[in-house]
């Protein structure tokens, strides 16, 4: 991210809000698996999957009217959000690496008091939730390359080109082979409510 770009409180303003509860609905538990991904084991000592998609949620509610509607979809600026929020965490895990104890702390990095208690509630269920499970650790078991694949076309709703010049591939080899990916993914229970 760039000192120019806009943080996830400083979105540009937009003609019609995303309705939140709708978003929440449609991508509750594509957003809980991409923080499962998305967070490493350094990571997750400080955060877990659960506070950093609680987070985000916090976030999109205090933003939904700026969201301006002409420059992506409901989907993709959701993840647009969730990526700054991790950024931030991994922002704060680096500068706060010699304070954080052992067991970490989601509270001194985020801040969840103000998290609705049935986003808590069904972030909890996610967590839980052996159909989730089974996603994850299906995409868990995939290489290194259909991993980023699944989290930035399937979950980020990120465009073929740009996944294409950040994963440093042409877009005729990263296209066939999400082709490919997406094929085999569709067969994984709720595969159809998480990825595209």
């Amino acid at each position: 991210m760039h000192a120019s770009d806009p943080g996830p409180d400083e979105a540009p303003t937009g003609d019609a809000p995303v309705d939140v509860d709708q978003l929440y609905r449609d991508h509750a538990r594509a957003l809980f698996a991409w923080a499962t991904l998305r967070l490493g084991p350094e990571l997750r000592r400080a955060v877990s999957p659960a506070d950093l998609a609680q987070e985000v949620w916090l976030r999109v509610t205090r933003i939904a009217h700026t969201r301006n509607p002409s420059h992506s979809s409901p989907r993709a600026w959701l993840f647009a959000v969730a990526k700054l929020v991790l950024y931030e965490v991994q922002r704060d895990v680096r500068r706060r690496r010699s304070e954080l104890p052992a067991s970490g702390s989601t509270s001194r990095l985020l801040a969840l008091d103000a998290v609705p208690p049935e986003v808590t509630s069904l972030t909890q269920r996610l967590a839980r939730d052996d159909a989730v499970r089974t996603f994850l650790a299906r995409a868990a078991a995939l290489d290194d390359i259909d991993k980023k694949l699944l989290i930035h076309l399937g979950l980020e709703a990120m465009p073929q080109t740009e996944a294409a010049a950040r994963l440093e591939m042409g877009y005729e080899a990263l296209a066939k082979r999400w082709q490919r990916l997406r094929a085999r993914v569709r067969e994984w229970p709720i595969a159809r409510e998480i990825a595209e």
